[in-house]
């Protein structure tokens, strides 16, 4: 019995090197998209907006699509909707490599393997949130992480030599069938967190057994007190019209779930903070996505050929690597919030966005590029640590998933054709460079708005905006849902 109580408990660290790989698997080939961007490019002839998007669209699904994700994580177990991802994902790859030309693939390899992407990536992490929702979650996904930086490092190398060597049409070919084979066997590894009843011992069982039947003689007891109060209610209001919705005394379970779900909505729609977490991060992506579908062509602007932007490519992943390990490292010992981990991450980002304007050779394009992936190891590493700190004792692991997902995904929607299209008006990158570095301080603004708000808050100033959302609850309280005028 203990040996099986200790098994449950370090199965934790299984489920987070289970997700290490599916992130590997997944995302390593969607992070070296500008490689294939310019297979694509070559062979179909299209405008780098038009081609750029198509990686853009891929990588947005792959967190827009996250709460589709909730829906079906209601009805199949995270495990079984992740392995539906991993089938849909390789199958996008395996038919983008039929496409007789680069509209399909908008379909195969945007819609198929974005939606799968989503499903894996999202039902995977979200369960290693709930593995480590007391605590310790920020270590296990920033290892969990390191498998798309590690991934990034992997493929840009095996991708270059299968297109230079098979082309890139065969080169999805292997990538799906040996991507479908690892990652179905690494996926059967997930498993849902163990319940109190499969860590209690037998006499534990028995006496919780004992205080629920208790329990349930008291719901009902009251459930008998409520249908008599229901009684009561519907005499007294029988031929009158009820004006006021707060009057709904007794609700159907139902019903109440109904209205108290859209009153959450509701409410989280009026959050001033979720609004600029969702901008922030809206910002963030918007300006990292750079890096993964465009960087390989901006450095083919600067005349390197495909082995320099590999290594180029390498360097930059090889940065990240660095910057998360030691995140991994650190773990809950820091002394500040993450959410500074990433304000700092962005706003450094800058500096070498500034430098890529000037540089035009290999030896110079190098270390600027390993900075910029340990910088944004501070984004993508702690990101959903940061989430969870700031809002999942409030709004629960579903939702914080739901908010680091998909302002991200549109994002990254817009970033390529946003820096694609500045590319076709003027010839360079030039221009977006200068546009990503602004985007980013406005990101770094955004993210520090939510700690001054608090600390506005809890220091007393602005009554009116810190006692907004006390007022708004004693107001509708919980299952009541009322009107409300802006």
């Amino acid at each position: 019995m203990a040996i099986i109580q200790t098994c449950l408990r370090r199965w934790h660290w299984v489920v987070t090197l289970a997700t290490f790989t599916l992130y590997f698997l997944v995302l390593g080939p969607m992070f070296n998209f500008s490689i294939l961007y310019l297979s694509l490019q070559g062979e179909f002839e299209s405008a780098a907006a038009i081609t750029g998007w198509l990686g853009s669209l891929s990588a947005a699904l792959a967190r827009l699509f996250s709460p589709v994700t909730v829906l079906l994580e209601q009805r199949l177990s995270k495990r079984a909707v992740t392995l539906i991802g991993l089938v849909l994902y390789c199958t996008g790859l395996l038919t983008t490599s039929f496409v007789p030309a680069l509209g399909y693939a908008y379909i195969t390899y945007g819609v198929l393997s974005g939606v799968g992407a989503n499903l894996t990536l999202h039902s995977s992490l979200q369960l290693l949130l709930e593995w480590f929702a007391k605590g310790n979650f920020a270590r296990a996904s920033a290892i969990a992480l390191l498998g798309s930086t590690g991934g990034l490092l992997t493929f840009s190398p095996l991708l270059t030599v299968l297109i230079t060597n098979y082309g890139w049409r065969n080169a999805l070919r292997v990538l799906s069938g040996g991507i479908f084979v690892v990652g179905v066997a690494d996926g059967l590894l997930l498993t849902d967190p163990p319940t109190t009843e499969d860590i209690l011992p037998r006499q534990s069982r028995s006496e919780d057994t004992e205080q629920n039947e208790h329990d349930m003689q008291n719901v009902g007891e009251r459930d008998r007190e409520w249908e008599r109060a229901d009684e009561s209610c519907e005499q007294e209001n029988q031929g009158k019209e009820r004006i006021e919705p707060l009057d709904d005394a007794i609700v159907s379970h139902e019903g109440s779930n109904t209205k108290h779900d859209w009153c959450e909505v509701w409410r989280m729609m009026q959050s001033l903070e979720l609004w600029l977490w969702s901008v922030a991060n809206f910002l963030t992506f918007l300006g990292w996505t750079f890096f993964d579908i465009n960087f390989a062509s901006y450095m083919d602007g600067l005349n390197l050929h495909s082995n320099q932007i590999s290594y180029v490519i390498m360097g930059f992943a090889g940065g990240e690597i660095g910057g998360k390990l030691l995140i991994a490292l650190l773990g809950g010992r820091l002394p500040f919030k993450y959410l500074y981990v990433v304000v700092s991450s962005c706003l450094l980002a800058a500096v070498p966005l500034g430098l890529m304007t000037i540089v035009k050779t290999f030896a110079a394009i190098m270390p600027i590029a390993i900075a910029s992936g340990f910088l944004r190891s501070g984004a993508y590493g702690v990101l959903y640590a940061a989430g969870a700190e700031l809002f999942l004792e409030k709004y629960g692991p579903s939702t914080v998933m739901v908010l680091t997902l998909v302002p991200p995904g549109f994002g990254i929607l817009v970033s390529a054709p946003l820096s694609g299209s500045l590319f076709d008006v003027t010839g360079s990158y030039f221009a977006s460079l200068l546009v990503i570095a602004a985007i980013f301080v406005c990101a770094s603004a955004a993210f520090l708005c939510i700690p001054v708000r608090r600390k506005i808050r809890s220091g007393g100033s602005c009554y009116s905006s810190a006692s907004r959302d006390q007022q708004h609850e004693l107001q509708y309280p919980e299952g009541q849902c009322n009107q409300v005028t802006m």
